[in-house]
């Protein structure tokens, strides 16, 4: 399960892309509207001397690619041009990037930080938290819009949110002292800080059960992806606080304890802080992993569990911290490996740090086209081109016959793989493929190389973040 945690404060809110929208599922480009125009589809409506992606527009025929993301339908200030795309038949030009969007694509501009978009509310966003950005638009002052810049999604909308109503009025799936044009009103202000201090302590750990019949009905989550989508509108929650009592880490767990008291639950780091919000999870079943959340000496983290549906919670929520000690066996935290020694010339270090050289040394040959392993097992060390925070396991093959090798990992459970191949392994620059879905997690992965008969491959198993390490099956299809 690929979760969006862990999250920056601005990546969070760059993705928190909403306006116009219904208050269940709200689209990354604002509004999820079919309007805004028909421009770019069979070269109808394009304007030859028209504006670049990225630009300012009014209606369609203001853009070169025949699309405007107006104002009105879709919240970005000034509109955008853009253009239908896909990244095979119908390319963007230079400068720009096809964003998938479904059943459709858009050319959105290329940018390598915030100040290449060049336009007031405009942010480079990490669309796919690995380095793949581009500049959605958006607001951030009620001036560059033709109504008001509705704080919580930065997005135009016609009119402002009125703080006391028990009514959505920007649209945003937020209401009251959920919203954070609201959260500088006295009375907001005084109600969150109480519900923050009353926060119930699990720093000490154990098993939490309860529902959130009696809770308050204060917060709520612009929760970051494609699309973006609304937790807790409306909704009684309940809200716990931990703060660390060391370097380590603290998993957590959240489940429904009853099919009608389903939730969605979410964490920051600061209790009565929107921007810090680090993700949004759905209420686990029995057999999901907990999350794992690195810690520092009194490092805090506010859970809230949500009602969903209209209904109320009912919820066990699972607490358990690890203090992260080199040499005492165990890997825990930001550690990379620990064997429970002090020598510095074996696969792990004394400091815990995963020496190449002789992990490499100690690489499982494989003997058979299937075999199994568990990324939590590995060591935590390694990571390719297309990532591998978490685990990883490395095998050796070699081929007997050359020509194209495919190699498959398929995760169980919670396991999301990310999975690559070297032909040197210690030399990350003789990499051969590297391949992790930035979309779809918890599915296999696969990758085809060129296979010389009798020269070995070495193969690492990897996965997205330590969260997700976990069991997995590897195939090898031989080349014939």
């Amino acid at each position: 399960m690929r979760l969006a945690l862990p999250l920056s404060a601005v990546t969070a809110m760059s993705l928190a892309l909403a306006a116009c929208g219904d208050d269940d599922e709200i689209s990354p480009l604002g509004a999820a509207s079919s309007a805004g125009g028909q421009g770019g589809d069979g070269g109808e409506g394009i304007a030859p001397d028209g504006k670049a992606d990225g630009e300012a527009c009014a209606v369609n025929e203001d853009c070169l690619g025949g699309l405007c993301l107006t104002e009105e339908d879709f919240g970005w200030a000034g509109g955008y041009c853009t253009r239908l795309c896909d990244t095979a038949l119908l390319p963007c030009g230079e400068g720009s990037e096809c964003l998938p969007q479904g059943s459709f694509s858009l050319c959105l501009k290329s940018c390598e930080e915030t100040s290449d978009c060049g336009r007031a509310g405009h942010t480079c966003v990490d669309v796919t938290d690995d380095g793949w950005t581009m500049c959605f638009g958006g607001c951030d002052d009620d001036a560059q819009c033709k109504g008001a810049c509705d704080e919580d999604s930065a997005f135009c909308v016609s009119s402002g949110e009125i703080c006391d109503s028990a009514e959505d009025e920007d649209k945003d799936g937020l209401q009251d002292c959920e919203e954070r044009d609201c959260s500088t009103k006295a009375a907001c202000v005084e109600s969150v800080a109480a519900a923050c201090a009353e926060a119930t302590d699990v720093s000490e750990g154990g098993r939490f059960t309860g529902t959130t019949e009696a809770g308050t009905n204060l917060f709520a989550a612009l929760c970051p992806g494609i699309p973006t989508s609304v937790t807790g509108t409306g909704m009684r929650e309940r809200v716990f606080g931990f703060v660390a009592p060391a370097k380590g880490a603290v998993q957590i767990a959240a489940t429904a304890t009853a099919p009608e008291g389903d939730f969605d639950w979410y964490i920051r780091e600061s209790c009565d802080d929107e921007a810090t919000l680090l993700g949004c999870v759905p209420a686990f079943g029995p057999e999901d992993a907990p999350l794992e959340l690195l810690t520092e000496p009194g490092q805090t983290y506010f859970i809230f569990i949500e009602g969903k549906n209209g209904m109320d919670a009912s919820y066990t929520l699972d607490v358990s911290f690890a203090e992260e000690i080199c040499g005492d066996g165990a890997r825990v935290g930001a550690e990379e490996c620990d064997d429970g020694d002090a020598v510095d010339d074996n696969v792990c270090s004394g400091e815990c740090k995963v020496n190449l050289e002789p992990l490499c040394a100690a690489t499982a040959t494989l003997t058979e086209a299937t075999t199994v392993g568990d990324t939590s097992e590995g060591t935590q060390g390694v990571t390719a081109s297309c990532g591998g925070e978490g685990g990883e396991l490395v095998y050796r093959y070699t081929p007997e016959a050359s020509g194209n090798l495919t190699i498959t990992a398929t995760p169980e459970r919670h396991a999301d793989v990310v999975l690559y191949a070297r032909s040197d392994c210690a030399d990350p620059s003789s990499e051969l493929s590297c391949v992790d879905d930035p979309f779809d997690s918890g599915q296999p992965e696969s990758i085809t190389v060129t296979a010389t008969a009798g020269q070995p491959i070495d193969i690492f198993v990897d996965s997205y973040n330590a969260a997700s390490s976990g069991p997995f099956t590897l195939t090898i299809t031989p080349a014939e």
